[in-house]
Parts: C-alpha cells; sequence; structure tokens
C-alpha cells in the first residue's frame, strides 16, 4: 500500500510538473485581429529595412508583439545595429523596438554584397 501510495504522488507530482511548465511556455491568448496586426507590423517593419539603403539588414529578424518589435539575427557593424533599430522605430504602430541583434565583427566590408 506504501508503494502504491509513493507512485501515485510521484504520478501527480509529474503531471503537475508537466502542466505547469506547459502554462508558462504559451503565451497569453491573441485574437485573429492580434496577430494580422502583429503580421503586418512586422512586415512594415521589414520593408522599412528593407528600403533604408545606408544599412545591410538581410540577416536581420522581426518579431512584432502588440506593438513591441523584437530585432534579432546579426549585422556587421554597430552602425547597422543603431539604424536597424532608429528605422523601426519609426514604423506606425511601433511602440517600442527591443534590440536583440548580434553583432558580427568578421564580417568583410570590401565584400560584394551591395548596401
Amino acid at each position: 500500500m506504501k508503494r502504491l501510495t509513493q507512485r501515485l504522488l510521484c504520478t501527480t507530482l509529474a503531471a503537475c510538473a508537466m502542466a505547469g511548465a506547459t502554462g508558462c511556455a504559451t503565451g497569453p491568448y491573441k485574437t485573429s485581429e492580434q496577430q494580422v496586426n502583429d503580421k503586418e507590423t512586422a512586415e512594415a517593419v521589414e520593408a522599412a529595412l528593407k528600403a533604408n539603403t545606408h544599412i545591410y539588414t538581410r540577416h536581420v529578424t522581426v518579431q512584432a508583439d502588440n506593438g513591441v518589435v523584437h530585432l534579432g539575427g546579426y549585422v556587421w557593424n554597430d552602425f547597422d545595429q543603431y539604424e536597424a533599430a532608429r528605422t523601426a522605430e519609426t514604423v506606425p504602430g511601433v511602440s517600442k523596438v527591443v534590440d536583440e541583434m548580434e553583432l558580427e565583427r568578421n564580417g568583410i566590408d570590401d565584400s560584394n554584397v551591395t548596401r
């Protein structure tokens, strides 16, 4: 009987831990309108980055969440990092920019890549 109680307790604790982890892994529910707005905001930021001829942002990723834009990926120099964040801030619908980009110091400035 004691062994059965221990197994039941372990199983219950494991189920609670998995339920807690699953609950933390999912964000708050978004309406379809919020999802559309986030997608449109991310696309607008991507277009603004692509239109800025002073920077190379091919390796920058964009995610939007209720007006907060997360810039990830990497850039080749400090100026591109600064300018990408500044450009994203100018897009209508963006309330905040979170710069999560990495600075790739091993980039070659004299490559055939057009800026």
